[in-house]
């Protein structure tokens, strides 16, 4: 799940890779492209990979816009942040072809699409099985009328002048949530009660649990929707998640989601019956292994184990290692940011077995994940920055690519990459103002 930089959540339905997963062949393989924003200057640039030169600017409305990676790597969406909710849609011109043994790169013309869409606060991006979610949670309910809803894209039809597009209508705002499971089936979170009355300030806009539908199964249903499993009972540990935020998918066709710390909290793992069973979705409870919850998820396609930022409240100061099949969760799961700071920016390698953590010191430490956690490099990689919500001042990005951890540098105009495999500094490119935001892996 992504949310433009905010609350970015997860890799493998919300992945972006921007660069080549070649194997050795008869040729080199490219490496690609690398999307980026501007902390002072209203302009989304290309960085070329191969060339390590900047040969691609487009214009937008406001500096600095967030970035959503799109499965299958070749388009990224850009929260413009003009007043209006607008959402464009950059195709980044690389095209990837698998052979078998290996996958090649091509790379044809970057270009901004004229397809657009507008609505009442983006937040959550989430893209899988050929579909692309657009959440738009809606103004709060005191603040006036809105039209909270999803906007779900064939990911395959962004290439043509009219896109395939379906508008599910949220039947309340909430900051929500929606996955694509299956043909025609979505997982999407169900709106706070409280909240959706709007009598009660202090009300979360977090959902409190999901139903299941699937799309045009029968016309009588409303909309052409039908509920086929629903995860919403707060009286159930496992059939409901108060207070959602984070999201990641898992392998076994597994879904995490992160809920709420105290009674009935843990993370809420989703999944299709084992063979032999009755068919449907079947949920359970995994505990937090204290008070504290998660609020942002990632993972990577195959790998065994997910990350989360792990706290009470802002900031979030550990992280905290998942295996989705454990019983339970322990103490030596979670790791302390060193010297308590804020986890800041965090992701996944490409083969899931390492983490890299962006800190307010300006390190990039590098991580082992299992069979403990283990630092295995730091790097001074930017000057110490301020990574609180809503800070002034330029905030350094961190996106990860395959193997390639790159960060952004906005005081220095640079952006240096990190080998996540040989834990050696990579390119060091100069790309003059002040990049800031990166789409890589998501987006985060």
């Amino acid at each position: 799940m992504s949310s433009f930089r905010f609350a970015a959540v997860g890799l493998g339905l919300a992945g972006g890779l921007l660069a080549s997963t070649a194997l050795a062949h008869d040729h080199a393989p490219l490496r690609g492209r690398l999307v980026f924003a501007d902390h002072e200057k209203p302009v989304v640039r290309i960085l070329d990979l191969d060339s390590g030169e900047v040969t691609h600017s487009f214009d937008v409305p406001k500096a600095n816009p967030g970035f959503a990676g799109v499965s299958g790597g070749r388009y990224v969406v850009v929260k413009t942040g003009d007043g209006a909710g607008t959402l464009r849609f950059l195709d980044t011109g690389l095209i990837a072809e698998s052979h078998g043994d290996h996958v090649d790169l091509d790379k044809a013309e970057p270009k901004l699409l004229d397809f657009m869409t507008k609505g009442d606060r983006p937040a959550h991006v989430i893209s899988g099985q050929g579909q692309l979610a657009l959440f738009y949670d809606g103004l709060r309910p005191w603040e006036g009328k809105s039209e909270p809803k999803v906007v779900m894209v064939a990911i395959d039809s962004l290439a043509k002048a009219k896109p395939e597009v379906t508008v599910w209508p949220s039947p309340a705002p909430q900051h929500g949530i929606a996955v694509p499971l299956a043909a025609r089936q979505w997982l999407i979170s169900v709106p706070n009660p409280a909240y959706a009355k709007g009598d009660d300030r202090s009300a979360s806009p977090r959902p409190n649990g999901f139903e299941v539908l699937e799309q045009g199964k029968s016309s009588s249903k409303a909309g052409g929707w039908e509920r086929i499993a629903r995860f919403d009972d707060p009286a159930r540990a496992e059939a409901s998640c108060r207070l959602f935020h984070g999201y990641a998918p898992a392998r076994g066709g597994r879904h995490l989601f992160g809920c709420g710390e105290g009674e009935n909290g843990g993370l809420l793992v989703l999944g299709k019956a084992a063979k032999g069973a009755a068919p449907g979705w079947r949920a359970h409870k995994l505990a937090y292994p204290d008070e504290r919850r998660v609020s942002t998820l990632k993972s990577r396609e195959g790998a065994r184990h997910l990350v989360g930022n792990y706290g009470l409240k802002t900031p979030y100061d550990a992280l905290l290692r998942i295996d989705p099949e454990a019983g339970t969760l322990a103490a030596e799961d979670v790791l302390a940011v060193p010297g308590g700071q804020a986890v800041c920016q965090f992701e996944l390698s490409g083969t899931g077995r390492r983490l890299a953590n962006l800190t307010p010191d300006g390190k990039l430490r590098i991580y082992e994940i299992a069979p403990a956690w283990k630092e295995a490099a730091a790097f001074d990689a930017v000057p110490a920055f301020d990574c609180a919500y809503g800070a002034k001042t330029p905030t350094p990005s961190l996106a990860v690519i395959g193997n390639s951890a790159f960060v952004s540098d906005p005081a220095g105009g640079r952006i240096r990459e990190y080998h996540l495999d040989t834990l050696k500094q990579g390119l060091d490119l100069p790309v003059g103002g002040m990049p800031a935001n990166l789409a890589g892996s998501d987006a985060g």
